[in-house]
């Protein structure tokens, strides 16, 4: 989104006014050559929101891991049964398909869910995989994803999110209740798919 927020007239008049502060986490995996590309973690507030009870939303069959935590973090057991769970599984598929040997380098950075022994917390079956860290504080310039993934992935989310804002030009809807009413997670889900 732009560094600035864009708050209606109609929204800025009311008393007490606060933004919306709904957010998610989004942890984005590829291989160096980018055609391996891993379903990425999702981590939102909620386990179920109620968008997805009323739209019969099946979690298994979305295009991300879908995790929960109340504050939105990838916490180091969200981000281990992601390791376990979609990680492990696809790179060793991808390696035994490419008839390439069991070797990985996962290289990531020093968040607070990457815990450094979290070597220890793989199954046995992904010992395969070799976990560097990069060093502390590093610039955007040494992490692999900040290389214009994540800022073309945010480009194109901003692009598609504002191409709905925009579609209610010409009713009778103000941007306001299209935030209400119109826009929820299923719809981020499907940008975020687009994007």
């Amino acid at each position: 989104m732009p560094k600035q927020t864009y708050i209606t007239a109609e929204d800025n008049a009311l008393p007490s006014h606060k933004p919306m502060k709904d957010r998610l986490m989004l942890l984005f995996c590829a291989n160096a050559g980018s055609n391996l590309k891993i379903k990425p973690l999702l981590v939102y507030h909620s386990e179920t929101p109620r968008a997805f009870k009323k739209c019969q939303v099946q979690k298994s069959r979305l295009n991300v891991m879908w995790r929960s935590n109340n504050k939105a973090w990838v916490t180091r057991d969200l981000f281990t049964d992601w390791i376990n769970e979609v990680f492990g599984p696809s790179v060793k598929r991808y390696l035994l398909e490419m008839n390439l040997p069991l070797h990985v380098l996962l290289v990531m950075d020093n968040a607070p869910a990457h815990s450094p022994d979290l070597h220890d917390d793989l199954l046995e079956e992904f010992k395969f995989i070799k976990i560097q860290f990069l060093p502390p504080n590093t610039t955007s310039l040494l992490q692999p994803k900040d290389q214009q993934v994540i800022s073309n992935f945010k480009k194109l989310y901003t692009k598609a999110l504002f191409k709905h804002c925009f579609m209610t030009e010409g009713t009778n809807l103000t941007l306001r209740e299209f935030w209400k009413y119109h826009f929820h997670i299923i719809a981020c889900l499907k940008i975020i798919e687009k994007a």
